[in-house]
């Protein structure tokens, strides 16, 4: 489980206060072990009731930095997951979220139409997410459900918009639904056996085996599988012991499985490709201890007119499942951007 938390230190308040790219927040409130695995360095509270976070992207990272992309543009699920510390932040210094509540991720959405024209620089990026929150359930200080939306900037550039709609729930009544839904105990995570993938890394646009998480792909008609490999010895993936497979996780084999998919089935390359948008709900917990199956049921050209269609080139939609003992535990679409080279970009 993630380290105890000490109480936050009240940040500075005010639309206009400068965001500090010095150092990182403690890494307790976001739920972290590893100081490598913070990104985010600094947080206002805004006068609007919002707030505002900092986070500097790291040049080279073993796991966000291993791609096969020729596009030079920031790792979308790097961004994602500043906003997921973000949010993380926020559900405890802003909604009063205590030490003994379970996160639960209910759905998440995400539009990055100004992905590929991010300035590029010889600086580490740095990246601004403006929160708002929004469907409070539940009294004040003790929240059961909570929706953040966020903007997301890297330097002055406006990339996209993230929202994530969250749930709470005490520890000790987590454990108890976690063990009667599954009917068994929780695993250990310590003594689940780990493995490796024996997938060859640029069927899924990576260079490094070990940030592989499928397995056995097939192709299947208008679709494809494969079974979730999940790497519990990558400590970006599972900075500390978890019981399920995280949020982020499943993205990442969304993410592997619609490049192999496209690649496929599509003829667009791993190396020009990479993640647009999405949107995934979630509806239980995938299990470590069990087989877990990926399908990209269908794909074809996005369909939508709006700013992802104004903004990038050769959008693709795949529709996405996760299935664990013939049940459903999440579901979305992922969409992709095929472009030849990244755009022209302005220095910051």
């Amino acid at each position: 489980m993630p380290p105890t938390l000490s109480a936050p230190s009240a940040p500075h308040r005010g639309e206009q206060a400068e965001l500090s790219f010095t150092r990182t927040v403690d890494r307790r409130i976001l739920h972290r072990w590893a100081l490598s695995e913070v990104f985010l360095t600094d947080v206002h509270h805004t006068d609007d009731g919002g707030y505002r976070a900092a986070a500097q992207l790291p040049w080279k990272h073993p796991y966000y930095g291993d791609h096969l992309t020729r596009l030079d543009c920031p790792d979308p699920l790097l961004l994602l997951e500043c906003v997921r510390q973000a949010e993380t932040w926020g559900g405890h210094a802003v909604a009063g979220v205590g030490e003994d509540r379970q996160f639960l991720l209910r759905r998440w959405t995400m539009a990055l139409p100004g992905l590929l024209t991010a300035p590029d620089t010889q600086r580490p990026a740095e990246v601004s997410v403006a929160v708002t929150t929004s469907g409070a359930q539940g009294p004040a200080g003790c929240p059961r459900r909570l929706t953040f939306a966020a903007d997301v900037g890297v330097w002055d550039h406006h990339v996209g918009r993230v929202r994530i709609e969250v749930g709470y729930i005490p520890s000790d009544v987590y454990a108890a639904v976690r063990e009667s839904g599954r009917g068994r105990p929780l695993p250990d995570f310590d003594a689940l056996p780990r493995t490796t993938s024996s997938l060859a890394p640029h069927w899924v646009g990576r260079t490094d085996r070990h940030n592989v998480v499928l397995d056995d792909i097939t192709v299947d008609g208008q679709g494809t599988s494969a079974r979730v490999c999940a790497p519990l010895d990558n400590r970006s993936m599972f900075d500390h012991a978890q019981d399920h497979v995280p949020g982020m996780v499943l993205m990442e084999a969304a993410r592997q499985l619609c490049l192999f998919t496209g690649a496929e089935l599509h003829g667009t390359s791993a190396a020009h490709t990479t993640v647009a948008g999405f949107d995934f709900s979630f509806s239980r917990y995938a299990e470590l201890d069990a087989p877990l199956t990926a399908h990209v049921r269908h794909s074809g050209p996005y369909a939508e007119d709006d700013a992802l269609a104004s903004a990038l080139p050769r959008l693709t939609t795949h529709h996405v499942e996760f299935l664990q003992d013939g049940a459903l535990c999440a579901r979305g679409v992922l969409h992709t951007t095929t472009a030849r080279a990244a755009p022209q970009r302005s220095q910051p």
